[in-house]
Order: structure tokens, then C-alpha cells, then sequence
């Protein structure tokens, strides 16, 4: 139940066109953000704007891809412009190519550095001035338990979502002077368009079922879903979070704790 947590402050959100940003947009509407869309796929950017406004919400969509930064710089002014500040940054764009050390590229290394952590550097960087202008931020970093504990074929990947941990930590000291928390999320397993891989979704596999839930690796014995990660956002953008910085907040039903 909405309970007018955000009311009136403006939430960024990247990559809101589908899965934990589009859930994560929706939810901020709902608590009374005016939440700012940034996608680079317009078709779910609209999608995503639609459904806001449809339940009442209030949206303001802007294609975008994060890696590209005079764009970016151009779209923050005009959010500044129209809204007069930025409350709530959420770092959420991400991608995923798999492979080894042996058989991937340089290519795919730097594509997802770019995104998955060069772009959570550089679209803070851009927002941190408002926010300090302010005396008041919020600075959330979509990170994942892989930035823990390693997985198979994803080396990129993985290495980008533990710089987003430490990055976070240092940001959180940073700015905290200027009454900016900075904190992330780790979600475990999601059911999400990226738990696609060769256009199956992992997490409703039998193998997946078998190692995951019927010998309760992830001890709630449940694939997370996006709605699991977006309560979590909500409770580091609101005042509840006043007295947190530099933190992860883990969201994967009890996996970390059987490691």
C-alpha cells in the first residue's frame, strides 16, 4: 500500500523500460515521485510512462543512452530546467554478455564497463552538483550479488557490479558533508528480461529448480521478482533511510547466506 513516501521529490531512473527499472519507476510514482525515465529503447520508454500516468503517477520521459555523456549532461539540464532539482538518482542500466577469459572480447569487456559502471561514475557526476546545491540527495546503485561472490562467464559483468560497491562506499563519503546518502541494491536471481540467455529464462529451468529451490539454495525457495528489489528502493530514497550511507542491501532470499 502506497503511503505518499516520495511525495513531490524527483527520481532519475536509467534503464527504466523494463524489468527492475520499469517496476522501480512505478513503484517511486506510486509513493508521489515525479519520476524521470531514462531508456534508450523508445517503444518501452513510452510503455513505461503510459502505465505511470495510467495509475494516476507523474512522468517525464527522456530516450537516453547512459554511455552517452553530452546527452546525458543535456538531459539533466533540462530536468533541472523544468522540475528545479533531482532528489533521487537510481543507477540502474545494466547489460550482460557471457564468456570466458578465453573465448570473450575486448569488445564486450568495454561495452559493459561502460555501462554497468563507467555510467553509474559519470550520471552521478552530473546529478551530485544539484544534489549538493540542494543539501539534499539520494544516490541508489543497482549493483547484484555477483559483484560477491563470482559467477561463470561473467567476468565483465561481474567485475563491473563490485566497482559499483566500492564505488558506492566512497561516494557515501564523499558526499555526505553535502547531506547525500549513496547506497545500492544486490539482487539475487530476477525474473527479468535479463534472465533471459539464449532466449530461456534460467530461472524456470529444471536444473535451476532443483539446485535452487528444491534443496533450498535460495532458502525462500522462490525466484525473486522485480516488486522484491523496488520495496527496497523505496526504503533508500525515503526518510526512513536518513541515518544509512555506504551500504548494500541484498535482496535474494537468504542465497548469500548458504555460500
Amino acid at each position: 500500500m502506497a503511503r505518499g513516501l516520495l511525495t513531490d521529490q524527483v527520481a532519475l531512473v536509467t534503464g527504466a523500460g523494463q524489468g527492475l527499472g520499469a517496476t522501480i519507476a512505478r513503484e517511486f510514482a506510486a509513493e508521489g515521485a515525479i519520476v524521470v525515465l531514462l531508456e534508450r529503447n523508445r517503444d518501452s520508454l513510452e510503455e513505461t510512462q503510459r502505465a505511470i500516468e495510467a495509475a494516476g503517477g507523474r512522468a517525464l520521459a527522456h530516450q537516453l543512452d547512459v554511455t552517452d555523456y553530452d546527452r546525458y549532461a543535456d538531459v539533466v539540464a533540462a530536468i533541472v530546467a523544468e522540475t528545479g532539482r533531482i532528489d533521487i538518482q537510481v543507477n540502474n542500466a545494466a547489460i550482460a554478455r557471457y564468456g570466458t577469459i578465453l573465448n570473450d572480447t575486448l569488445e564486450d569487456w568495454r561495452a559493459q564497463i561502460a555501462v554497468n559502471l563507467e555510467a553509474v561514475y559519470m550520471g552521478t557526476k552530473l546529478v551530485a552538483p544539484q544534489m549538493v546545491k540542494q543539501g539534499y540527495g539520494r544516490v541508489i546503485s543497482i549493483t547484484s550479488i555477483q559483484g560477491f561472490a563470482s559467477s561463470g562467464e561473467a567476468g565483465a559483468y561481474n567485475a563491473a557490479k563490485g566497482g559499483i560497491i566500492a564505488y558506492t562506499k566512497s561516494l557515501a563519503v564523499e558526499l555526505a558533508p553535502y547531506g547525500i546518502a549513496a547506497n545500492a541494491i544486490a539482487p539475487g536471481f530476477m525474473r527479468t528480461p535479463m534472465s533471459f540467455i539464449d532466449g530461456v529464462d534460467e530461472t524456470t529451468t529444471d536444473d535451476f529448480k532443483a539446485w535452487y529451490v528444491d534443496r533450498r539454495k535460495v532458502p525462500m525457495a522462490r525466484t525473486g521478482l522485480p516488486e522484491d528489489v523496488s520495496g527496497a528502493a523505496v526504503f533508500l530514497a525515503s526518510d526512513y533511510c536518513r541515518y544509512m550511507t555506504g551500504q548494500v542491501l541484498v535482496v535474494d532470499g537468504g542465497l548469500m547466506s548458504t555460500f
